[in-house]
């Protein structure tokens, strides 16, 4: 449980990666998610950026080595679903897999890509800091763990 920031490639940007924060918590033996999706990303497809609009929830199943999580916005005709395994790290706090759109195949646009969760602890200036970057970067802009963990540069098979 606790809040959590994630990295990917965009499924709207071309060559732009998506930082978003979110909170995942246990009630009655559930695991629930919620976050709301970076003003920046929601203007980008021409959807209002209201709170309400923005926010997007889920739940989380347990795999043999990882979790999985389905999660969509408020009236929404799609979701997405993510694979998580953990990742060694110092503090053992990221997690890494993929996530998928639910589209069409048709539709244009990547439709699954690689994805980075990092738990953020308890940390207020850390999490407030993470929340100040949520939007649309360049590779540039992604935190140099995150970058190495998306192997950028390399398709996902």
């Amino acid at each position: 449980s606790g809040i959590y920031r994630f990295s990917r490639r965009s499924f709207i940007k071309e060559n732009h990666y998506l930082i978003g924060l979110l909170y995942i918590f246990r009630s009655e033996g559930v695991t629930f998610i919620k976050g709301f999706e970076p003003k920046e990303a929601m203007r980008h497809q021409g959807l209002p950026s209201s709170p309400r609009t923005r926010e997007f929830r889920g739940y989380a199943n347990r795999q043999d080595d990882g979790v999985s999580l389905v999660i969509a916005r408020r009236g929404a005709m799609t979701c997405s679903f993510n694979y998580l395994a953990r990742v060694a790290s110092l503090e053992n706090n990221f997690w890494v897999g993929y996530v998928s759109r639910t589209v069409p195949e048709g539709s244009t646009g990547v439709r699954v890509t690689r994805l980075v969760y990092e738990h953020l602890g308890q940390k207020f200036s850390e999490i407030l800091g993470a929340a100040r970057k949520a939007g649309f970067v360049s590779e540039t802009g992604l935190m140099p763990f995150h970058r190495r963990l998306l192997q950028v540069g390399d398709p996902f098979c």
